[in-house]
């Protein structure tokens, strides 16, 4: 680009050269043929139509022709108006400026109006005539056409809707406007198709090195615009839908606790809610369990004999629903919980993991508790899930346990609370893509989970990956190997759950068989049993405890159970899958337990078996 609008290094001395060359040339072969001077005469069309092509690759002034060079110089100087133009507009755009960048694209199609016209007239409508220039002369007629609809249909669109909805609207005290929200997601909705094609079709017009520089920059400043919604508009139907217009909505925001493990991620330590009210959304205040839920499940929770014996006596309080690895049943027991305990109605419960405040601060900053306690992008999970218990709730501090217990419930509720009010005092809609990366990481992992109480918008969150349920689709089969913790502790910091899985045999019915080696491994040391009070290690010095439970694929079975510790997995039937279970489970310090089998996927099935699994905190140790 710096070649096509750079100054011309040639000098008005090289046109005078030139014409006195030909002048000269002309006087001393006047003697020649008829035939010659016609020769010549072609040769100046010639130069005039390489004058229109060489101005258009940006190296003009090379050209004898002064009339020539007259036309070069006022392209250039309209090629630089036009570039300035395009800048200015995207410029005005990014800094939300409204004013400028309507000023700008206003010049924008002055500019393009201005160059259209001289392509339509004089040399360069001469030069059109012919093969060798009149290709680039329609491609620059079609750069200019779609910098004019991008103009219409893009920019302006985008102007009315910062000018509208400026974003400095978006936040409202300590909450977001939902009407600004769903302004900027219609908006995107409505542009980027037209992006995509504007910016297609620029790139695959065919224009000389200097313009295609140009008009490829302009059309990736375009695809900037949306960049960001491209990378989360799969994310957005349930966005929409958690938003909706405004009206007044409630949910859950729990954050689980992984130290204390569940089949679903961990005990619900600290728990907050998210309200719409008068078209914002706010992120209330985060309090411990017990404070904010109801601790007897209600009988509208429906509790089946079923469920009494896959989880045994634990799922009658509402905090050990998450013994459940479905959460669409844990976030509905939440639920009914808080209704009972605060007459509130919940529309939904979101849950998330120690891990992903620590992703969270990676993009929002380090945030310091009041205990003067730095958590960063780097350390958050181990301080959270290990540090803190051995500062405040080891065994030093056995006399005034229960006094240390409530201050550090207190300090994961305000490391909830300040990592939120972070996120709303910082927000930055240009990181947009990396706030979708870690929920959709999230989800993944079973980090990020959401439940929502109308069956339609449930479906919405299924179908985005958030559901956190059992895996319901044949034709990507996974096998559930899940773990809940009996004995209260905080163990879950040493708790390694590692699954591997056999390459295929083909049966001739068309299912796949697959042999499943589940670990389970217990990594305490000597160091950290010494240190650890009970509250930490449990009442089995540094054992841990609990039960197993391993899922077969939707349309698949299990079998073929084998457990290293001699135990029997007991078998039944859960929302249509095969479950496989054992209880009283004992894991002693350095010590695995190892569960073998079989998994057979549904007939017809070629993609490879994965693993839905309770989400430990391994990788952050």
């Amino acid at each position: 680009m710096e070649e096509l609008f750079s100054d011309s290094k040639e000098t008005d001395d090289d046109f005078e050269y030139e014409n006195e060359y030909h002048v000269h040339h002309e006087h001393h072969h006047h003697h020649n043929s008829h035939g010659k001077y016609k020769k010549h005469r072609k040769l100046q069309i010639a130069l005039i139509i390489a004058a229109c092509v060489l101005v258009l690759i940006g190296i003009a002034g090379a050209v004898g022709i002064n009339i020539a060079k007259k036309e070069v110089n006022s392209v250039k100087q309209q090629a630089y108006e036009l570039k300035g133009s395009l800048k200015n507009v995207m410029t005005a755009i990014q800094t939300q400026d409204p004013d400028a960048a309507l000023s700008a694209c206003d010049i924008l199609d002055e500019s393009v109006a201005k160059l259209n016209s001289t392509m339509d007239s004089g040399i360069w409508r001469f030069a059109a005539r012919f093969p060798a220039t009149k290709g680039y002369m329609t491609s620059v007629k079609q750069l200019l056409a779609s910098v004019n609809e991008a103009s219409s249909e893009i920019v302006r669109p985008a102007i009315q809707v910062l000018s509208d909805y400026p974003m400095s609207g978006l936040k409202v005290d300590d909450g977001f406007s939902i009407s600004t929200i769903n302004a900027y997601i219609a908006l995107l909705e409505d542009i980027e198709p037209k992006i995509d094609e504007i910016s297609e079709t620029m790139k695959n017009i065919n224009l000389p090195m200097g313009l295609n520089s140009m008009i490829s920059e302009y059309a990736d400043q375009l695809v900037s615009m949306t960049t960001s919604y491209d990378d989360a508009k799969e994310f957005l139907p349930l966005f929409q839908t958690f938003v909706g217009d405004g009206s007044d909505r409630t949910y859950l925001l729990t954050a689980q606790n992984s130290s204390e493990l569940r089949a679903s991620g961990g005990f619900p330590g600290s728990i907050g809610t998210i309200r719409i009210r008068d078209g914002v959304l706010t992120i209330g205040d985060f309090q411990s369990e017990p404070k904010v839920l109801a601790q007897h499940t209600s009988a509208n929770s429906q509790i089946t004999d079923l469920e009494y014996e896959l989880f045994g006596a634990w799922i009658y309080n509402p905090r050990d629903a998450c013994f459940d690895p479905d959460f669409e049943r844990t976030g509905y027991i939440w639920a009914v919980a808080y209704e009972e305990r605060n007459n509130e109605n919940v529309d939904g419960v979101v849950s998330l993991t120690p891990t992903i405040i620590q992703d969270l601060l990676g993009i929002v900053g380090d945030i310091t508790l009041s205990d003067g306690t730095e958590l960063t992008s780097e350390n958050a999970t181990k301080v959270l899930q290990y540090d803190m218990y051995y500062k405040y709730l080891d065994a030093s501090h056995a006399s005034t346990m229960n006094e240390s217990n409530n201050y550090v419930d207190d300090l994961f509720s305000e490391t909830a609370k300040t990592a939120m009010a972070k996120l709303v005092d910082n927000f930055d809609i240009k990181k947009v893509s990396d706030y979708y990366k870690i929920l959709s990481d999230g989800a993944k992992k079973r980090t990020v989970m959401m439940w929502m109480k109308d069956a339609d918008e449930q479906e919405l969150v299924r179908n985005a990956g958030y559901a956190g349920t059992l895996n319901l689709d044949p034709e990507n089969p996974e096998t559930g190997v899940y773990f809940n913790f009996t004995d209260p502790c905080k163990l879950g910091w040493f708790l390694d759950i590692n699954t591997e899985i056999s390459e295929p045999v083909i049966n001739d019915d068309g299912t796949r068989t697959y042999e499943v080696t589940a670990t389970y491994g217990n990594v305490i040391t000597n160091d950290d049993i010494t240190n650890g009070s009970t509250y930490i290690i449990g009442n089995y010095g540094g054992r841990i405890s609990g039960y197993a439970h391993i899922f077969a694929p939707a349309g698949g079975t299990i079998s073929d159970f084998k457990a290293s510790n001699g135990g029997k997995m007991h078998m039944n039937e859960y929302h249509g899958h095969q479950v496989a279970y054992m209880f009283g489970i004992g894991i002693a310090p350095g010590s695995q337990l190892t569960i073998t089998y079989k998994v057979t996927t549904a007939a017809g099935v070629t993609t490879p078996l994965g693993v839905n699994t309770t989400p430990t905190l391994q990788d952050y140790r």
